[in-house]
């Protein structure tokens, strides 16, 4: 993973608070675990709510965290009066999400000033192992006064 500077000093607790502010966040019930320069993981537990008609997590969900780990990533990255939005996602869902917890993992593999490209990938926690079960390519687009 390479190493990022972020632009605005107050980085990490400006994405906890975006984080908490976030209404879909709290109703689906996922956390932030992990908060690096350009890296921002999550974790959601499973809930009935949550669950496609197999008892697997829905992609919906899976896309949602996916979109939402690649948004605070690219956010940790940006000016102070600069918050992000998704200008664009391709998202293959490569196994079922069959387990316990999903984790999804957002890396920025090229920032810029207005757009960011991530990887963000999506793994369920089923009997103690990891199965990878989606990876996608965020192109995330700085706007000026936006507040997080």
């Amino acid at each position: 993973m390479s190493v990022f500077t972020p632009r605005f000093e107050g980085w990490r607790e400006r994405v906890e608070l975006s984080f908490r502010s976030q209404p879909l966040m709290q109703f689906i019930g996922a956390n932030i675990t992990d908060i690096k320069p350009g890296a921002v993981a999550l974790e959601l537990p499973k809930q009935g709510g949550l669950l496609q008609q197999h008892g697997f997590f829905h992609g919906g969900i899976i896309s949602s965290i996916a979109d939402v780990a690649a948004g605070w990533s690219a956010l940790s990255l940006m000016a102070e009066d600069t918050g992000v939005l998704t200008a664009e996602f391709k998202l293959n869902l490569l196994n079922p999400g069959e387990g316990d917890l999903l984790i999804a993992r957002g890396v920025v593999l090229k920032p810029g000033r207005m757009l960011t490209v991530v990887q963000s990938d999506v793994y369920c926690l089923n009997a103690n192992s990891e199965v990878h079960v989606a990876t996608g390519l965020f192109t995330m687009v700085g706007k000026q006064g936006l507040t997080f």
